[in-house]
């Protein structure tokens, strides 16, 4: 797991978040489907594009679900993560990540 703190604008970054269960709300959702298209990037306001690394719930069979940024993802002042179940049904509820980067 790439991290540092406070995150730093081009360099890898990972974090751990849990969704509230949708079902239940104020508990966490454990071993949550992840699925390509849920969870989006945003670089300073240019445009929501698919994470390149699908998040993963580790440790498996979990609440945790840990999420990890390319350096070219993190190259921006703020980077924002949209984390929206795209299933009809919602499994978690939405969740948005705004994380502003140092020199």
């Amino acid at each position: 797991m790439a991290n540092v703190n406070p995150p730093k604008k081009n360099q890898a970054f990972s974090i751990v978040v849990g969704l509230e269960d949708f079902a239940t709300p104020g508990a966490f959702k454990s071993s949550p489907t992840l699925a390509a298209g849920d969870f989006k990037v945003d670089k300073d306001g240019a445009g929501l594009n698919n994470l390149a690394t699908l998040p993963t719930v580790t440790p498996a069979a979990s609440t945790c679900v840990l999420i990890s940024l390319s350096a070219t993802e993190m190259n921006a002042d703020i980077v924002t993560i949209d984390c929206i179940d795209q299933t009809a049904t919602k499994e978690w509820a939405d969740l948005k990540l705004c994380i502003q980067t140092t020199a």
